[in-house]
């Protein structure tokens, strides 16, 4: 008799989430047919996609933290030989950790990698046995193999971008059964973004040039979210539209798709302001049932967006371009920032009033912040404008934290300002008032046949809406006067409609939550009782060396593409600067990825001084190759790095 097979090595996938505690992140929805239920956001892309990667020689088991509940030193798990923690956000750096400790103490091998780590892994060293810096589709496989051998490396980076052609279809079969449990299956189709938000690290991590998944491939992922069960499907990309023509092929796709299905699936993605320029591409996303997107609209005064670098929204009219998207059927997911060294108390009048009067029927705010290694950040460090309170006033993580010194106002007064322009802004006559001009100004409904809500369905909803929300007289009945609305002039946008008093109920609850403790936290605010960010960051002992090598790429890019050439000296010392400030003391030599980094260094340069690409003769660009290598000019921008780097502290 032939002796049983050996097992196959355990490992267990968790998608790091908040603590539920403190943080409900559940989502209240309805569904005509199982009424008012709550949902988890998210189905976890990043370990089912890790799941796909794995060979056959082990099993793999997902737990999502923030379905199941963040895992504790008591929780019952089966005895894994591997964990693997993706962490999204640097908010969940603290559970990370504590389950590095938890599964090496059961004598597993952890690794964690995921956004959040590739932004700051010295954040993560010393708490995992190994850190995965960058996408993933090359370096899991390779670290299994590794560990297989006995032998793998306390770091693996992807330095180039692999194409999404070779990143697998998820692997969603240990999670299968918990499908109808989410709000939103996960589908990616792009990664990168070709703008240049300030306040932004999305271009740091996946860089500007989009990299986009086959079509057909995009399709049968849908087609499986659909056979699993999935009401709604989000696609997990950071600017759906940037490549407006592969957008259409993906759209072309979609739209017959789910017309053929039951139940069409609904969808929901994230776009910038240059969806309202397109109408195909506005109608392709309306047909293909897109409830909603996501709009970093951030504000409505100009010069706050050039000053966050959102150029793409400085537009003669944009009240006018929201409502056009809106004509559509599409609700966009508004998100707005409050802060800007532009803004004073009066912005949070304003911003109401444009919000209301663009009847924008989801609505996020909140105030500014600058993550590390940004060009925001990179500022307001080098102006002594970053600083965090002392001590924490709530146990909730998920707490205000600002680390920006506003110009225009106080911290206090952004603060106050800030939770009365969001309690206003949630109200439910608010909120009623913007759902009701958002389905009175869909001017070309979607082609899409959805089931037909009798009122004994909205009559269910108003119901279990006025108990589990606890509804007073007067909320219900603006909630009741709406739904009658709609029913008259626009039956078919019922749906809609009741998705989006969901939303602002969610959104009401996350409001509860955040201001929990905000009397403390405005408190310590007063007291003025801040930590400035003088954390120093130092120039790399190689970096003089390597910039030996590459500065006269960046001297001829520059001096081709800026419009005047005496600027080049400055221009090139920002981009030096800004360099260092993203990779810090991490840096040891030229990577891929670096050279990737200093041309789009280069490019927003160029960019802010009015400069665009050119071209060359061979002759000139070789003589200008020999001029950066005999003027000196590079020995004297090291020196003005590090005495601009000295300048920031400590």
């Amino acid at each position: 008799m032939a002796p049983p097979p050996e097992p196959k090595p355990r490992i267990l996938l968790v998608q790091c989430g908040p603590d539920r505690r403190h943080v409900d992140r559940e989502t209240e929805d309805f569904d005509p047919e199982r009424g008012l239920v709550k949902r988890a956001t998210m189905t976890p892309l990043a370990c089912a996609t890790l799941a796909a990667l794995t060979p056959d020689a082990f099993s793999v088991d997902i737990w999502d933290e923030e379905l199941h509940g963040q895992l504790r030193a008591d929780t019952e798990l089966p005895d894994y030989e591997l964990v693997g923690v993706s962490v999204m956000y640097s908010a969940l750096t603290y559970q990370a950790r504590f389950l590095g400790g938890l599964f090496r103490d059961r004598g597993a091998t952890v690794v964690a990698g995921g956004p959040a780590v590739s932004a700051a892994p010295e954040d993560y060293r010393g708490f995992f046995d190994a850190l995965f810096v960058n996408e993933a589709e090359r370096t899991w496989p390779r670290f299994l193999a590794d560990w297989l051998a006995g032998e793998y490396s306390p770091e693996y980076r992807q330095l180039d971008k692999p194409s999404l052609s070779e990143s697998p279809p998820p692997r969603w079969d240990a999670v299968a059964a918990d499908f109808p449990r989410y709000a939103w299956g996960s589908v990616q189709t792009t990664r990168g973004c070709p703008f240049d938000c300030s306040f932004c690290d999305v271009i740091y991590l996946y860089g500007r040039k989009q990299r986009h998944k086959p079509v057909e491939r995009v399709l049968e992922e849908v087609r499986a979210h659909a056979a699993l069960g999935a009401e709604g499907v989000f696609f997990a990309d950071d600017e759906f539209i940037g490549d407006a023509a592969y957008a259409k092929e993906v759209l072309a796709g979609l739209v017959p798709l789910n017309r053929a299905l039951p139940r069409p699936l609904r969808f929901f993605t994230q776009v910038t302001m240059n969806l309202s320029r397109d109408a195909a591409l506005m109608e392709g996303m309306a047909d293909a049932n897109f409830y909603t997107v996501v709009l970093g609209i951030e504000s409505f005064d100009a010069g706050a967006l050039k000053e966050a670098q959102k150029h793409q929204n400085v537009r003669a009219d944009l009240v006018g371009d929201l409502l056009r998207i809106q004509a559509h059927g599409i609700g966009p997911r508004g998100s707005f920032i409050v802060g800007f060294d532009h803004d004073t108390p009066a912005v949070f009048d304003s911003l109401h009033a444009n919000i209301q009067r663009t009847h924008l029927p989801w609505v996020v705010v909140a105030p500014l912040q600058a993550p590390r290694g940004t060009k925001l950040w990179t500022r307001l460090r080098a102006e002594g404008r970053l600083a965090t309170p002392r001590k924490a006033h709530s146990q909730d993580r998920g707490a205000i934290v600002l680390n920006v010194m506003p110009l225009g106002m106080t911290r206090p007064q952004l603060l106050e300002g800030f939770r009365d322009l969001v309690e206003r802004l949630s109200t439910w006559d608010a909120a009623c008032e913007r759902i009701r001009g958002f389905i009175a100004g869909i001017q070309r409904p979607p082609q899409v046949k959805e089931p037909e809500w009798p009122e004994a369905v909205t009559d269910r909803f108003l119901r279990e809406a006025t108990a589990a929300w606890a509804l007073t007289p007067a909320e219900r009945q603006s909630l009741g006067d709406t739904l009658a609305e709609v029913r008259r002039t626009a039956p078919a946008m019922l749906p809609r409609a009741v998705f989006f008093l969901a939303r602002n109920q969610n959104e009401r609850r996350r409001h509860e939550r955040l201001f929990t403790d905000f009397d403390a936290v405005l408190a310590a605010e007063r007291q003025g009782d801040l930590v400035p960010d003088t954390q120093p960051v130092y120039v790399p002992a190689t970096f003089a060396t390597a910039m030996r090598d590459v500065f006269p790429d960046l001297f001829v890019r520059l001096s081709r593409d800026l419009p005047d050439r005496r600027d080049v000296p400055e221009a090139s010392r920002d981009v030096l600067v800004d360099f260092v400030a993203r990779w810090g003391e991490g840096f040891q030599t030229l990577q891929p990825q670096h050279h990737e980094f200093l041309r789009e260094l280069c490019d927003r340069a160029v960019e802010a001084r009015g400069g665009r690409a050119g071209t060359l003769e061979d002759a000139e660009e070789q003589a200008l190759r020999a001029q950066a290598r005999r003027t000196g000019l590079l020995e004297a921008l090291l020196k003005d790095v590090r005495d601009e780097l000295a300048s920031w502290g400590p």
